[in-house]
């Protein structure tokens, strides 16, 4: 069965109802033992737990890409995160090893962490992302950035619907971001979902994108996510894109 997971996105709309499954695991609600099973939790046929429930980590490896005008740059990722009943923190880390203007060298590093409880369908995830700057110039921030945020995920049999907003605290202007977005599974193994993101920028004003994401499980264990955006302003970002191979343990 799929493990799910809870992302920011919101495009295209389709409910069906003729398959109910409140919990989202894969398991139709009149088959399911185990109602109300947490997110990231594998589950049998009967939709009950099949994971030891005290916790589990995930070991993410993968590459991030960005175009923007005349610079392009590649930097490798490694992440590891932890899940326990309600509770999700993770560390990610990133090492530039291509850029066409400044070379390579090491980036910032990102710690985040996350509390869920639903009301009915409803999920309700506040969370604090901190953005370490253990980056060298120019693949840094310089300072570190809080990002308090919270995301509301309507679960509707396999569709969801998502509202994200995060406000990041740093020298300078504090930045706003908003993004709503739709995901959908469409097997028990693939999820996809669309989004429109958008951010104050430091120099005033906004920046817009669209963003396209995909989860597939290769095995129980073994997953992969691809990521995607494009910059809809001059300003914006042109093009990123990321890759990741991930482990649960």
């Amino acid at each position: 069965m799929k493990t799910r997971v809870y992302l920011l996105s919101l495009l295209l709309f389709s409910l069906s109802f003729a398959f109910k499954d409140s919990d989202l695991d894969g398991v139709e609600d009149s088959k399911d033992k185990c109602p109300g099973t947490p997110i990231l939790v594998l589950v049998d046929k009967y939709g009950c737990p099949i994971e030891r429930p005290e916790g589990r980590f995930y070991l993410r490896v993968g590459a991030s890409f960005l175009s923007n005008g005349p610079e392009t740059r590649t930097a490798l990722l490694t992440s590891l995160a932890y899940y326990y009943s309600k509770f999700y923190i993770s560390f990610t880390t990133r090492y530039y090893v291509y850029s066409k203007l400044y070379g390579e060298g090491p980036g910032d590093s990102t710690v985040y962490g996350s509390y869920r409880f639903s009301v009915g369908n409803l999920f309700v995830i506040p969370g604090l992302r901190v953005r370490l700057p253990t980056g060298e110039e120019p693949f840094t921030a310089g300072d570190l950035h809080l990002t308090p945020s919270v995301i509301l995920d309507l679960l509707l049999g396999r569709l969801d619907l998502f509202l994200y907003g995060g406000y990041t605290l740093r020298e300078g202007r504090d930045l706003l971001s908003v993004s709503v977005g739709s995901g959908y599974d469409f097997t028990e193994n693939l999820y996809v979902s669309l989004s429109y993101d958008t951010t104050s920028s430091p120099s005033g004003g906004n920046l817009s994108y669209v963003s396209a994401f995909l989860l597939f499980d290769l095995t129980r264990r073994v997953y992969a996510t691809f990521g995607y955006s494009y910059g809809l302003e001059e300003r914006a970002v042109d093009q990123r894109a990321t890759f990741r191979i991930g482990i649960r343990f």
